[in-house]
């Protein structure tokens, strides 16, 4: 009995090593003329881009992250462009409500913009995450729209939040006109 219990013992500790390795790993992303830059798990794969400046997708979620300028958009606020973000994707929804608002996170060097909605896609509860964040002193905003299911939401939103927190900014001051 005692050699069963090393042997299964022996066996999680490497099915836990093992994973563990694949989900340490990460891959490096780079916006904005690589300003900005962050990393991810590689199990986010990036798809065409389309409209927006980086699409990554995962078995059970989707991800649009885009740069915005405000200067190009009329100085537009960061709330006032979450607003826009929302009911961009909102509109083609049937019904569809806010679940929570979050208390704008002010970090040192950017603030945090967040709400989660949920809607019906496909028959299935899908929640929506959008963000904005503001780097302090830069002429750019990030946009991340984080889309999964229920279960996938809760289990991962703190991961995209960690994302937010950790992106750096390797740009300087540009002159936007002189791009």
């Amino acid at each position: 009995m005692k050699r069963i219990a090393k042997l299964c013992a022996i066996f999680v500790l490497l099915f836990l090593t093992a994973g563990c390795d694949t989900l340490m790993k990460e891959r490096s992303y780079e916006l904005d003329d690589s300003n900005i830059v962050f990393e991810l798990p590689k199990v986010w794969e990036a798809e065409d881009k389309g409209e927006a400046e980086l699409v990554l997708s995962r078995k059970t979620a989707n991800m649009v992250i885009d740069t915005i300028h405000p200067s190009e958009m009329d100085s537009i606020s960061a709330n006032d462009l979450l607003d826009q973000k929302v009911e961009a994707v909102m509109s083609d929804k049937i019904s569809y409500s806010l679940l929570k608002e979050y208390p704008v996170n002010t970090l040192a060097d950017r603030k945090i913009y967040a709400r989660l909605y949920t809607a019906d896609k496909e028959n299935i509860e899908t929640q929506y995450y959008f963000s904005i964040l503001d780097f302090s002193g830069k002429d750019t905003y990030v946009y991340v729209l984080y889309e999964a299911t229920e279960t996938y939401m809760t289990y991962n939103i703190d991961d995209i939040n960690r994302m937010l927190i950790r992106m750096k900014w390797n740009g300087s001051n540009k002159d936007l006109a002189m791009r």
